[in-house]
């Protein structure tokens, strides 16, 4: 068990290792500096979405999708603390608060969302909790374009940023991205790590294993779930902040259903229930994603032109079945698999196992 537990955090090293490694290597090789900032901030946002959303669907096995509401509705606050108004006017009483406020103020939105999705629906499982959490998104999203002080259909521009307007596509600007980005994921791996990987974490598996045996044992489900989702609802707040103050404003696009989805397939296809698998599903269907949005794309490093940008979807698809098909904890958990399958089969093939295929003469031959 030791050297078990000794070679699995070994490789946790060398995984985060690798992606630290990696980010440092695009960094320098990217020469593009806008093109850089822009894909590596979508990646870093998208990453610890997914790593929050992990804590609520892997850990604590609630199908929660309100995920894109809980993020759309703090960067809308968010941008408009800040001094975001309705694109092409100046609407009355604008705010102006610098970049840390505004985290701090979207991080207390996304506590507050969390604390309204889970105190009626906390003992909901199953469908009824996904319905709310997929209506509660929509009402967000209806409410905010409604609103004339949050832009209504227009969205809000002029938010405080984290880059100055003449640092955008430069040197500089591609730095501060780059780091920006770096310390969301990480903070956002950090949290996930506490939570998981701690008391909380522990208790939250076991009612979503049985939740019978949990409350025999004396576990309190309610409110573990309800403490999950505070947590996750609250830093989930705090990159609806970080959206806002890079991107200097907000649209109703933040709340579109096809971003959600795209999300849910990054977690499905790098594992769920695994901080590496959020990592992993975003990385590659974010690279499919941004390749093929414009209809272009290369195959085996042709590149080819298709008819429509939808071919994006039918990669993701194909991803997907395959991976839901093939393996059974995602790409992350396919090494695993993999060993297990040669242990297996090691097994059966051994002199005197069980099932193997091994004839009598062979056996005897062998000193069997």
């Amino acid at each position: 068990m030791r050297r078990l537990l000794t070679f699995k955090s070994t490789a946790d090293t060398g995984f985060w290792a690798g992606c630290l490694a990696l980010a440092v290597v695009l960094f320098f090789v990217v020469e593009d500096n806008e093109v850089f900032g822009g894909h590596w901030v979508l990646f870093a946002l998208y990453a610890s979405i997914n790593l929050m959303w992990m804590l609520i669907i892997g850990t604590a096995g609630l199908y929660s999708f309100a995920t894109i509401g809980c993020v759309g509705t703090a960067a809308y606050i968010g941008a408009w603390l800040s001094g975001g108004s309705q694109a092409g006017e100046d609407l009355a009483g604008a705010r102006s608060l610098n970049v840390v406020f505004v985290l701090l103020a979207a991080t207390a939105v996304g506590a507050v969302y969390g604390a309204i999705i889970a105190a009626p629906t906390i003992r909901l499982r199953g469908i009824y909790f996904a319905l709310f959490t997929f209506g509660l998104t929509a009402a967000s999203r209806a409410l905010i374009e409604n609103q004339d002080f949050l832009g209504k259909h227009q969205g809000l521009n002029g938010a405080a940023r984290f880059l100055k307007q003449d640092w955008i596509a430069t040197e500089k600007g591609r730095t501060i991205n780059f780091f920006i980005g770096l310390a969301l994921i990480a903070f956002c791996l950090i949290v996930y790590k506490l939570v998981d990987g701690g008391r909380l974490g522990l208790l939250l598996r076991t009612a979503r294993e049985s939740e019978g045996v949990a409350r025999g044992i004396g576990i309190d489900v309610v409110r573990a779930r309800f403490a999950v989702f505070i947590i996750s609802s609250a830093i989930l707040g705090m990159i609806g902040g970080f959206y806002s103050s890079f991107y200097g404003g907000v649209s109703l696009t933040i709340f579109d259903f096809n971003t959600l989805l795209l999300l849910f397939a990054m977690i499905v296809v790098g594992g769920l229930g695994s901080a590496k698998g959020a990592i992993v599903g975003t990385a590659l269907l974010l690279y499919i994603e941004e390749t093929y949005a414009d209809g272009k794309g290369a195959v085996f490093g042709i590149r080819i032109e298709f008819d429509t940008p939808a071919w994006r979807l039918i990669w993701i698809g194909i991803i997907m079945f395959a991976v839901t098909l093939l393996t059974t904890r995602g790409l992350v958990g396919l090494p695993s698999q993999i060993r297990g399958w040669v242990e297996r089969r090691r097994a059966r093939q051994a002199p005197g196992a069980a099932g193997s295929t091994q004839t009598p003469s062979e056996l005897e031959a062998s000193g069997l």
